[in-house]
C-alpha cells in the first residue's frame, strides 16, 4: 500500500494505492474479477510516475523501495454453476479475503429461494461469527430465515429469527468446530453445499491434511453434524455427503475449488467455477421463470400408479425423477447395483390380496420395490418386505424375491421416470429408452 503521501493525480477508486473493497452488503457487483481496477491501477501509475518526476536524485533507495512494494492482494471474487442434467439449479458468487467471506446461493429448486452468508475469519483461519439469511423469491413455501452464531473458544451463541419467531440459546462448542452450508428445501434437501465455504475450510485444514473428521455446525440451526473430509491428491478432496457418498472436489495449485462432481450422491449435480456472476439479475430470470411455470420445480415430483389385475386393486406409490438431457442407464441408474427405482423415499407396492409376480407368489400386504439392472442387459425386480424408509437405505436381508424382468428399449427417450400397471396385467418401468416389465397377476 502506498503510504507516501504528495500532491498529485489521486488513485479513484483504490484506497491509497490499494484495490478497491465492496463492502459486506453490497449485493451489485462487476462480473468480472479484474474489470473494476482497471482504470484504478492507471489512476495509480500516473500518481507513482508523478512522485518518481518530483523526487530529488538523492531519493533513489525510496523510490527503489516504492517500486519494488506489493499491493494489497485483491479480494478473491468468483462463481460456482451448479447443475442437474441440462438444467442449472444453483448458482453461488462470493467475495472472499483473509478475514471475512461472504456469498450469495441461488437455489431454484422447488422454486427460486435466496441465501446470503457471511463468515467473519480470524488471524488463524478460525470462524468468529456467522450470519445467515434465507429469503423466498419464487417460493413462498420456505420461510424467511435469519441466522447469527457466535463463535467463542468453547461456545456457540445462536440466534435464529425465523418468520418471527425468535429463538436465542448458547452449546457448547467441540474442538474444531466450523460452521458449513448445506442447502436444498423439503426432499431436495442437499441439493448443494456451500463451495465458497469448503474452501475456506480446506484453506484452513492447511495443504497436509489426509483424512479429517470436522465436528459440522449448520449456519441455518446451529446443530452439530460430523463431516468427513479426505485428500486423495492435492488436487482431489472428498467431502462426505450423508455419509452414504462422496462429492469429489476438485482443485488448482493454488488451492482453490475449480469443480464439485457429486454424481455419487443422490442429487448427481455437477458444480463448476466461472467469474463472479450477478446474483440479483439471476434471480429476477429465475423468478420469471417460476411465475410462468417454467422454473425447475419439485426435482422428483410425487407420484401414483394404480391398476386392476383380476379384480383386485394394485397401488405403486412412488417418486419421478426427470431425466434432464442426461444418459440414464450406466450413470444416473449404475449397473450392477441395486437402484432405488425411483427417488427420495422408497418404492412402495400395497395390495390387498396375494399376487403373483413374474410367477412368484407375493402374499398381500406392503413392500419395497428395487431394480439390479446388469451390464449384460439383463434386470432383476426385487420385492422387499421393509418399507417407509428412504430409498438409500436398501437392506437385503429383507428380501423376499428376485424376479427376471424382460427388457426392451424404446423409439424415442422418455423425459419423465413412470411406474405404471398396466391392465392387461403387467408391472411396467419406463425411463430415457430403457423399458422394464414383468406379468402379475393376482391370485
Amino acid at each position: 500500500m502506498c503510504h507516501y503521501h504528495v500532491a498529485g493525480p489521486p488513485c479513484h477508486g483504490l484506497p491509497v494505492c490499494g484495490v478497491s473493497h465492496y463492502g459486506r452488503n453490497s449485493w451489485l457487483r462487476p462480473r468480472s474479477l479484474f474489470q473494476p481496477y482497471n482504470g484504478a491501477l492507471r489512476a495509480c501509475a500516473a500518481q507513482f510516475n508523478f512522485v518518481r518526476m518530483h523526487l530529488h536524485p538523492a531519493s533513489g533507495i525510496l523510490l527503489a523501495a516504492l517500486a519494488f512494494q506489493s499491493p494489497s492482494r485483491a479480494d478473491e471474487r468468483a462463481a460456482f454453476v451448479t447443475t442437474l442434467g441440462g438444467d442449472t439449479v444453483a448458482i453461488e458468487s462470493f467475495t472472499r479475503s483473509a478475514s471475512h467471506i461472504e456469498g450469495d446461493i441461488l437455489v431454484r429448486v422447488p422454486g427460486t429461494v435466496l441465501c446470503h452468508y457471511a463468515l467473519d475469519l480470524t488471524g488463524s483461519g478460525d470462524v468468529s461469527r456467522s450470519v445467515l439469511d434465507v429469503k423466498p423469491l419464487g417460493d413462498t413455501k420456505v420461510p424467511e430465515r435469519h441466522v447469527t452464531i457466535d463463535f467463542t473458544a468453547d461456545s456457540l451463541r445462536i440466534d435464529v429469527d425465523s418468520s418471527g419467531h425468535h429463538d436465542k440459546s448458547t452449546r457448547a462448542r467441540e474442538k474444531g468446530a466450523y460452521p458449513q452450508f448445506m442447502t436444498g428445501f423439503g426432499s431436495s434437501y442437499g441439493l448443494y453445499s456451500s463451495l465458497g465455504v469448503y474452501e475456506v475450510i480446506i484453506a484452513h485444514l492447511g495443504a497436509t491434511f489426509d483424512s479429517v473428521s470436522i465436528p459440522s455446525v449448520n449456519m441455518a440451526t446451529g446443530r452439530k453434524v460430523t463431516r468427513d473430509f479426505v485428500r486423495r491428491s492435492p488436487t482431489l478432496v472428498d467431502a462426505d455427503y450423508f455419509r452414504i457418498a462422496w462429492t469429489h472436489l476438485t482443485l488448482d495449485a493454488s488451492g482453490q475449488i475449480t469443480s464439485a462432481d457429486a454424481s455419487e450422491t443422490t442429487e448427481k449435480t455437477q458444480s463448476h467455477r466461472t467469474d463472479f456472476i450477478d446474483i440479483p439479475q439471476a434471480a429476477k430470470r429465475f423468478v420469471a421463470a417460476d411465475k410462468s411455470g417454467k422454473g425447475i420445480g419439485t426435482a422428483s415430483p410425487s407420484a401414483v400408479a394404480k391398476g386392476t389385475v383380476g379384480g383386485q386393486q394394485i397401488v405403486v406409490t412412488y417418486s419421478s425423477p426427470r431425466r434432464r438431457n442426461r444418459s440414464i442407464l450406466g450413470t444416473v441408474v449404475p449397473y450392477d447395483r441395486v437402484w432405488r427405482t425411483g427417488a427420495n423415499e422408497a418404492t412402495l407396492l400395497f395390495s390387498d390380496h396375494a399376487l403373483e409376480i413374474g410367477g412368484t407368489p407375493i402374499p398381500a400386504g406392503t413392500y419395497s420395490l428395487w431394480t439390479l439392472p446388469r451390464k449384460d442387459g439383463s434386470v432383476q425386480l426385487i420385492v422387499n418386505s421393509q418399507h417407509g424408509q428412504w430409498g438409500t437405505d436398501y437392506d437385503a436381508s429383507h428380501d423376499v424375491a428376485h424376479i427376471p424382468m424382460k427388457v426392451a428399449t424404446a423409439a424415442t427417450p422418455q423425459d419423465d421416470f413412470t411406474i405404471a400397471i398396466e391392465s392387461g396385467g403387467e408391472l411396467r418401468i419406463a425411463w430415457d429408452t430403457f423399458v422394464w416389465t414383468v406379468p402379475i397377476a393376482a391370485k
